[in-house]
């Protein structure tokens, strides 16, 4: 009995949609719950940007700030625009040559806030678990279970650089990065799968 779809066009073109949607389903992005508090974190970043460059919600980047997709966990947005903001008064009171340069501000801000981060954010046992399943594949007499262990044992400033520091969508990217083949130099594959996401951790015009 012949197929009730046939070969015809239509019914192949229909399989293809279906098939298409089905993939598209397949490799999006989970739904982070972490997502309404990114952008509630961004627009507090995008309001000390502006005061920084002299401005406030009329500020002409602050739509494009606002409607940015940055990498980094609403905690990690939210302390580094607590602490930019007031280390960019800090200088700008002092007369400190410090508030003209952006860089140096992010990077002092960086090192407090990472040690402030949460312990656990949504994404972080995927990634942790992404990682660890390459260990094993790729490293020789590396286990699941003292792999986990030995992340989970790293000063929290360290554990933050490589899971909380990121929101969930970012660490899911990460992961899917991680489940790739292994390379001759596993730790510099590794760091690539990092490179897209640290690009985009925070906005900056």
């Amino acid at each position: 009995m012949r197929n009730a779809c046939g070969f015809s066009r239509v019914c192949l073109g229909v399989a293809s949609l279906f098939a298409a949607a089905f993939g598209f389903a397949a490799c999006a992005a989970p739904n982070y719950p972490d997502r309404p508090d990114v952008a509630k974190a961004q627009a507090g970043w995008c309001e000390a940007l502006a005061k920084s460059a002299g401005s406030d919600a009329s500020w002409d980047r602050m739509s494009d700030c606002k409607g940015a997709s940055p990498a980094a966990s609403p905690a990690y947005i939210a302390g580094m625009a607590k602490c930019y903001a007031e280390r960019y008064e800090e200088a700008k009171n002092a007369k400190d040559a410090a508030a003209d340069d952006r860089s140096l501000l992010v990077a002092e801000c960086r090192d407090r806030v990472l040690i402030e981060l949460p312990a656990s954010s949504p994404g972080m046992d995927e990634l942790i678990g992404a990682k660890c399943e390459r260990a094993v594949r790729c490293e020789k007499n590396v286990t699941m279970d003292n792999c986990k262990q030995t992340m989970m044992n790293l000063e929290p400033a360290q554990l933050a650089m490589f899971t909380t520091v990121y929101n969930g969508a970012a660490l899911h990217e990460v992961a899917r990065c991680l489940s790739s083949g292994c390379e001759e130099n596993e730790e510099e594959a590794t760091t690539k799968c990092y490179e897209d996401v640290n690009e985009r951790l925070l906005w900056f015009p």
